[in-house]
């Protein structure tokens, strides 16, 4: 059971789902030691689904089985929005170890309504190995969802030049400045071949 006295930066209402009910303590746990770290506002999902889903593949993170009331296992994964620029929080996610998988989807629309990029989070018991959580990119094409697994294919790593990567997002705000690429380069000590 979540014990939201002890959850610092979220409250149960701001997820689509009942994450009391249908999360696993950890997920918002963690969720909420990253928000500690990065000192910026997340935004659970508010779409259907984001935290628990009903049907689909017993394979997602997200599924909890063919009813909310009685569900055969809790959610170990939430989709989120975060301020600030997207690469910097996708580094913390990957060095804090609080995730074992971790997607970025880069054609998703934030709280405010204009394009912010989405982070997958979830708690699965492995990730890519035990050192190394699960890491993919989402991108539409013809409407539908492309999921490229750079770990498993080099060549997707060029997905991390995706400029909406280095865009400052805050919500209640305009700002979405593409920030210089050398500063990029040096704060992320990703080179060509980032993360490997």
């Amino acid at each position: 059971m979540i014990n939201w006295k002890e959850i610092n930066h979220f409250s149960a209402e701001e997820f689509s789902e009942d994450p009391t009910h249908l999360a696993e303590p950890e997920l918002i746990i963690s969720l909420d030691q990253f928000r500690s770290v990065i000192n910026k506002r997340i935004f659970p999902s508010p779409v259907k689904g984001a935290l628990a889903r009903i049907g689909g593949s017993p394979a997602s993170q997200h599924y909890i089985g063919n009813s909310l009331r009685q569900p055969v296992r809790k959610t170990t994964a939430v989709d989120i929005f975060c301020e600030g620029i997207p690469l910097e929080n996708y580094q913390t996610l990957l060095s804090l170890n609080l995730f074992n998988g971790v997607g970025i989807y880069l054609d998703t629309t934030g709280p405010d309504g204009l394009p912010w990029i989405m982070f997958h989070v979830d708690i699965r018991p492995l990730g890519f190995n035990k050192q190394f959580p699960l890491i993919w990119f989402t991108k539409k094409t013809q409407n539908k969802n492309q999921y490229f697994y750079p770990q498993n294919q080099p060549t997707n790593w060029n997905l991390f030049n995706d400029s909406r990567l280095s865009c400052v997002k805050q919500f209640g705000t305009s700002l979405s400045s593409t920030i210089d690429q050398n500063h990029i380069r040096r704060s992320s000590h990703l080179g060509k071949n980032p993360l490997l």
